[in-house]
Parts: C-alpha cells; sequence; structure tokens
C-alpha cells in the first residue's frame, strides 16, 4: 500500500502517526509475503468455497466494518463451553456466585482486551495471524506458534465435539458411550464440512446460531430462576480462598487466551482503513457479553443441586430440573451451538497448516484437520472425568499464549523498529519457562500424581493454589523484548 493511502486511515493523524502504529505492517497485495506468492484471486460470500489460503487479502476483496467482529466472536462465545466454564467456579473451586463472577469478569475483560488488539494485525496486513509473525519471529520461530496453534485449534475441536455429543445424549435421555462416540462423528462431520466453504459463510452462521441459542437459553434461566440460590457464597474460605479466586479468574482468561492466535484469521478481510480503536473494541465486546451473561447463568446452575453438579455435570441439572419443552431446545441449540464453534478451530487449523509449508488447498487442510480433532474427540469420549480434563486443557494450553501474544502487540503497537526474530523468540521463551514455576500442577495432575510431587509444590502451597503462570508470562515476556531490544541495538 503506498505511504501517501497509509496517511488517510481513519482515526489516525498523518504520517508520524501511521509509523507510530506500525502500519509499515501493510504489505502489498501483489508482491511476496515472506517467501509465499500471493495467489490468484478468491471469493469470500456466503454458500461459496472460499479460495483464500495465508496470502494476503487484496484490497478489492477487503469488505465489512468493524462491528462485524463483535457478531462473529460473540457466536464463538455464545455456546455451551462459556457457560459450563463459568460453572466450575462455583462447583468445584469453591467460590460464591457474586464473587465467581467477579474472577469471571476480570479474567474475561483481561484477556479480551488482548484479543482485539491482536485483531488491528489483520485489517492492516490481511494475513492470517501465524503468517503475520513470521515478521516478528522469522519463518521458523512462526513454526513453533503455527505448531501450537495446530494444538489449540484440534484440541478445542475436539473438546466442542465431546460437549455437543454429550448435550446430545441427553437430549435422547443419557444415552451410552456407542451413543455418545456416533453424534461426535456425526458433529464433526457437519462442522468440517462449513469450515471447507470458509470465512463469510462462518460469518453468517456464527451471527444468526448465536442470536438463537441466547434466546433459548434466556427463556430457560427465566424458568430456572426461582430454583437459583441467588445469594450462595463461597465454600472455601481463610487463607485458601484468594487462591480459589485466582484460579477462577485464570481459568477464564484462559478460554479466552487459547484464542489469540486466532484473532487476525477473522479480521484480515477488514478494509486496511478500519479504525484501530474500533477493530480492538468489538472483538473484545463479543467475547465479554456473552461470557457475562453465560457466565452468570453457569455460576448459578450448580447451585440448584451441587451435588448432581459435580457428579454429572450442569447439564445433568438441566435435564432434572426444566421440563422436557423447555430443556429439549436448549440441548440441541447446545449442540448446534459447539459445532459453529468447531467452524472456527477447523478454518484456522487449516490455514495453520498452510502456515507451516503443509502443501494442500486451505479446505483440504481443514478436512484433516477435523479428520484428526474427530479422532481425539472419540478417544475422550472414553475419559471417565471430562470435567477434570477439560479444566487441564484450558490451563495448558494458554502458558505460552500470554507470553507470545506480549511479544507481538509490543512489535505491532510500540517499536517502530524491527529486529532480528531471535530477540522476539527469546523473550517469548523466557517468559513461557518463567510462568512454568508457576503452574498449578497439584491441581492439572493432582488426580494422577498423588502428593507433593511437583518441584514448585511449596510455592504453589504458599500461594495458596494461585496458579499466575499467565500473569508471570506476559511480564517476563515483555519485559525481556524490551531488554534485548536495547541491548541489541547497542
Amino acid at each position: 500500500m503506498r505511504t501517501r493511502e497509509l496517511a488517510n486511515f481513519r482515526g489516525l493523524r498523518g504520517r508520524r502517526r501511521a509509523d507510530r502504529m506500525n502500519l509499515n505492517w501493510v504489505m502489498p497485495a501483489e508482491g511476496r509475503i515472506m517467501g509465499d506468492v500471493v495467489a490468484p484471486s478468491g471469493t469470500d460470500s456466503f454458500g461459496q468455497i472460499e479460495r483464500r489460503g495465508v496470502e494476503a487479502i487484496p484490497a478489492a476483496e477487503r469488505h465489512g466494518r468493524p462491528r462485524d467482529l463483535a457478531f462473529l466472536w460473540a457466536g464463538a462465545f455464545v455456546n455451551y463451553a462459556s457457560l459450563f466454564t463459568a460453572s466450575l467456579l462455583t462447583t468445584y473451586y469453591g467460590l460464591g456466585v457474586w464473587d465467581g463472577l467477579v474472577a469471571t469478569v476480570i479474567g474475561t475483560v483481561t484477556a479480551a482486551l488482548i484479543l482485539g488488539l491482536l485483531s488491528n494485525t489483520g485489517p492492516r496486513s490481511g494475513l492470517p495471524q501465524i503468517i503475520f509473525t513470521r515478521s516478528i519471529f522469522g519463518l521458523r520461530g512462526s513454526y513453533a506458534g503455527a505448531a501450537l496453534t495446530l494444538f489449540l485449534a484440534v484440541g478445542w475441536f475436539a473438546v466442542d465435539c465431546v460437549i455437543a455429543a454429550q448435550a446430545g445424549a441427553q437430549l435422547v435421555g443419557g444415552g451410552g458411550r456407542a451413543l455418545t462416540f456416533g453424534l461426535v462423528v456425526v458433529i464433526a462431520i457437519v462442522s468440517v464440512a462449513v469450515a471447507v466453504y470458509g470465512h463469510q459463510t462462518i460469518s453468517v452462521l456464527e451471527r444468526y446460531g448465536a442470536i438463537a441459542f441466547a434466546a433459548l437459553s434466556g427463556a430457560l434461566f427465566v424458568f430456572l430462576a426461582p430454583q437459583f440460590h441467588w445469594g450462595q457464597g463461597p465454600t472455601i474460605a481463610g487463607t485458601d480462598y484468594p487462591g480459589a479466586f485466582v484460579l477462577g479468574a485464570m481459568t477464564c482468561f484462559a478460554l479466552v487466551a487459547s484464542w489469540f492466535p486466532f484473532a487476525s484469521d477473522y479480521s484480515r478481510y477488514l478494509p486496511a482503513s478500519s479504525a484501530a480503536r474500533s477493530v480492538s473494541f468489538w472483538p473484545a465486546a463479543g467475547v465479554v457479553l456473552p461470557m457475562v451473561l453465560l457466565g452468570i447463568f453457569g455460576l448459578l446452575l450448580p447451585t440448584i443441586d451441587t451435588g448432581l453438579a459435580a457428579q454429572q455435570g450442569v447439564l445433568a441439572v438441566v435435564s432434572a430440573y426444566a421440563p422436557p419443552w423447555v430443556a429439549a431446545p436448549f440441548f440441541v441449540f447446545v449442540v448446534l451451538g459447539e459445532i459453529w464453534a468447531n467452524y472456527l478451530d477447523v478454518y484456522t487449523a487449516g490455514l495453520v497448516l498452510l502456515a507451516m509449508g503443509v502443501k494442500l488447498q486451505r479446505w483440504q487442510s481443514a478436512l484433516g484437520c477435523g479428520i484428526l480433532g474427530s479422532a481425539l474427540a472419540a478417544y475422550a469420549v472414553l475419559v471417565s472425568d471430562f470435567h477434570i480434563a477439560y479444566e487441564d486443557f484450558l490451563i495448558l494450553t494458554y502458558l505460552w499464549a500470554p507470553a507470545w501474544a506480549a511479544v507481538v502487540l509490543l512489535s505491532f503497537f510500540v517499536f517502530e523498529r524491527r529486529v532480528r526474530p531471535g530477540v522476539a523468540v527469546g523473550a517469548w521463551f523466557a517468559g513461557t519457562i518463567a510462568s512454568l514455576a508457576f503452574v498449578n500442577y497439584d491441581n492439572l495432575f493432582g488426580n494422577i500424581v498423588a502428593g507433593p510431587a511437583f518441584f514448585n509444590h511449596g510455592l504453589i502451597a504458599g500461594l495458596h493454589g494461585a496458579d499466575l503462570s499467565g500473569v508471570v508470562s506476559v511480564a517476563v515476556a515483555a519485559l525481556s523484548y524490551a531488554a534485548m531490544r536495547r541491548v541489541s541495538a547497542t
């Protein structure tokens, strides 16, 4: 894009401001992108197979407004996974309803703001998130992020398939493993089929599907409201309470943070002139609103029958305490909600494989990742305690993402001069390594390894179970990046 065109970005004032905002990340659609030749023109409309892969989206194909991102991200979070994540705080962590809501809000808002800021790299470059980071971490450094993002995408696909299958089993009266496995296969096929079509098809289905699920959740909430124990307080007290509160906030943070490497995959079709403030705000709003509303629902549901929720989950509570004419449509849309969340998983997984140099068309990559995710989901059906497995997945997946995001955002918004990729990779690595000392491994693997068997048991005991790994990784990565940049400049 020409320099005089950069100066016309909405919300920016002149070339100096453009430089400060690092708009030199914008790359010409006709050129090369770190060795990738820009592909022929693609299509992005409902019902059409998207032909664009990891190349930059040309200006002629850019469309939409930043507020469209709110609907897309709301669609990703208006589903049972958001409700279920919040329910962990009252069911397993010992928090009450209202302090649990505060923890949910703190964790969600913090991560959603980071996601919104990362979304700016899409309109400025037209690139998927992992391809964009080649300019920061280098080609080889970006492969590490791509591999970890592939793990996130495939893992989330498996989680969403299992949740949807369990909801389907509840719909038909509980079912068994054979029925649940069959539902996993059906749900996986539908998810991959739509992800093959691409960005615009996903956007349309996300928007209208989210509205339908939100309406049904609201109806169920109103019906069950008289049975909620609105004033239920925490069951954990004393010096252990702060640790439980931090762990709850970090669990909600982790849910959103696991989407960090996906951010620009869904904003790169926006015009390059999109205002940075709007591109930051609307994805954050699309995440926070459903997480808060479904979060309060998830916090309150276990209060109806704490024992049942702890043993079988909150879906079982809905089955037991709501009449079929209310519960059945809700379960249907739990299934659909996880399917449209899977659209994003499979779509990004396909892009990531392309970014790793796998010579497949994007839809073929999406299909392959869907098959792998389906296999993992089928295996997860055999897990005896899915709630613990899900919690472990959340915490483990965000260990690297916050440090990675800190380096990307500093490179994009703060530091104008680029440095050797080794500096960025070193800062990311330092933040991730430092965070490992603050992981609550007892909480993650206590069901597998008994007793104080982990090297940081004393530290975590002193913190009363608080898992500060995400906060530490961001702080160390940011400070290391700033320090190493200064040293490399001398």
